[in-house]
């Protein structure tokens, strides 16, 4: 059973100091906390205009107490290579020192009141950290669970890759059918050395009731590359504050999703691509399918710093919808800042599935529903076939079969 703090209106900043301490987190953590806590006091909601929170009651979530959300799966004979993958509280007394350096550097600790929130209290997570030119051949896997209702997590990644090094990671947030009131905070923070390289696969397959309001973001250095896929199933509201910045010149990002929501499901990503240095090269696109009543929004932009030059870029967004009564907003942008461009562009479609292709597989004996599958499946099969577990793999096209 899962035991829990008091409720978000019990806690107080003294509390939050007390239970750092107690836990023997070095001070520059404590006073983190205190601060974030104290912000989070202080703050309003932020003002998300397609997200819908009404009925996110604060005063009943409770955090879990303790790190019990935590699995990881990998070979540790990699440890004798220099690499680090574990969780965060056991890495906060065996290797402090890198994670003050890089904690809260990407994802802004107090930009609202839920990222505070996330600073002030998080328990779980994991490090993973590869040495320099250390290529890592198979995928390491970070699974986030929530077990039980009306409990709150907020889980940490903290990546950090060094120079020609390279790892593939699949970050996994998984639950049964919870009740409404179920919490989950995550943050993600990736650092990619100079040249290094990344494959990253985060999957959100919440069970129904759980709320996700995550904050995600990577920092390319030169000639760094990451291939990033993300993937949306799960939960009753979602709201993703996502970000590559490519730094260095001549990083590259690739970046594929597929989100489908279907009974009342509330499913927000809001994924930027942000340019800074020289030559550097990003494409996105995201596949959204809608089914029943629910709303899906796709809130994306790409954005070319002054400093920036020779950029080349482009995003998509293309959404399917199963159900008349189902929704999706797409709202691609693009801001620059610079002349100097190779090349930018966003796009988006959005529709129902094609009758026409629809009657062709008809005449050709395949019932309309499995013909509606077949096409669904193909839709999102360039971010599935990233996934490097078969069994992961397979999972995740049955749970999208189910909701067709």
């Amino acid at each position: 059973m899962t035991t829990t703090l008091p409720t978000l209106n019990e806690i107080s900043a003294e509390f939050v100091v007390a239970r750092s301490q107690a836990a023997g987190e070095p001070a520059w953590l404590t006073e983190r906390r205190r601060e974030a806590w104290a912000a989070f006091a202080q703050m309003n909601p932020p003002e998300w205009r397609r997200t819908d929170l009404s009925k996110l009651d604060p005063t009943t979530i409770a955090p879990a107490d303790g790190a019990h959300a935590t699995a990881i799966q990998w070979d540790p004979a990699l440890s004798s290579q220099g690499v680090i993958f574990t969780t965060l509280a056991a890495a906060l007394h065996s290797h402090e020192a890198l994670i003050q350096r890089y904690m809260d550097t990407a994802v802004e600790p107090l930009k609202h009141k839920f990222s505070a929130l996330r600073a002030a209290l998080w328990q779980d997570g994991a490090l993973l950290y590869v040495p320099k030119g250390v290529a890592i051949e198979v995928p390491l896997r970070l699974i986030y669970t929530l077990g039980a209702d009306g409990v709150a997590i907020f889980p940490r990644t903290l990546v950090i890759v060094e120079p020609q090094a390279s790892v593939t990671l699949i970050e996994e947030f998984t639950s049964p059918d919870l009740r409404a009131g179920s919490f989950a905070g995550p943050i993600t923070e990736i650092f990619v050395g100079d040249g290094a390289s990344v494959r990253f696969v985060s999957i959100q397959h919440w069970g129904t009731g759980v709320y996700h309001l995550g904050g995600q973001r990577a920092i390319l250095q030169r000639d760094a590359s990451l291939e990033w896929t993300s993937i949306q199933l799960g939960g009753q509201v979602q709201h993703i504050e996502a970000e590559t910045t490519l730094v260095g010149n001549g990083s590259r990002l690739n970046w594929l999703g597929a989100t489908f929501a279907a009974d009342s499901q509330h499913l927000v990503i809001a994924p930027w691509m942000r340019h800074v240095g020289h030559n550097c090269e990003s494409f996105m696109q995201f596949k959204t399918v809608v089914n029943d009543t629910a709303y899906s929004v796709f809130d994306g932009m790409i954005k070319i710093e002054h400093e920036s030059a020779a950029t080349s870029t482009r995003l998509e967004e293309h959404a399917l919808h199963l159900s008349p009564k189902a929704r999706n907003d797409s709202i691609p942008g693009l801001m620059i800042s610079t002349n100097d461009v190779l090349k930018g562009g966003h796009a988006s479609t959005s529709g129902d599935i094609d009758e026409e292709q629809l009657f062709y597989m008809q005449t050709r004996g395949i019932p309309r529903v499995e013909a509606q599958r077949m096409i669904v499946m193909g839709f999102f099969e360039p971010a599935l076939e990233t996934v490097p577990l078969e069994e992961l793999r397979a999972e995740l096209t049955a749970e999208i079969a189910a909701k067709i």
